[in-house]
């Protein structure tokens, strides 16, 4: 019997989200890059500084220093909808 590999979450993100990443410097992105990786993947998220947003139980946030990344989470799709740094993304 052959383990099948997990499959890999749908990814989707904002255009509004994707133009702030993109507007930060390399090492941020790379650094933003990998946090989202593993959180699609799925694995070792416990090194992860995720918190769940208060009024909405399918809704996190994601820190990665000083950037939030707010995200829907469902069993098979991972939708990011804001991005922003720390006092900014809540507003």
């Amino acid at each position: 019997m052959v383990a099948e590999p997990p499959e890999e979450r749908c990814f989707k993100i904002s255009k509004k989200a994707h133009k702030f990443i993109t507007s930060l410097p390399e090492k941020e992105r790379r650094t933003i890059k990998r946090a989202v990786s593993r959180l699609i993947a799925s694995d070792d998220i416990s090194s992860l500084d995720i918190k769940r947003l208060a009024p909405h139980p399918n809704e996190f946030r994601l820190r990665v220093g000083k950037i939030r990344i707010l995200f829907r989470a469902g069993k098979d799709m991972l939708f990011i909808f804001k991005a922003g740094f720390r006092g900014d993304v809540y507003k």
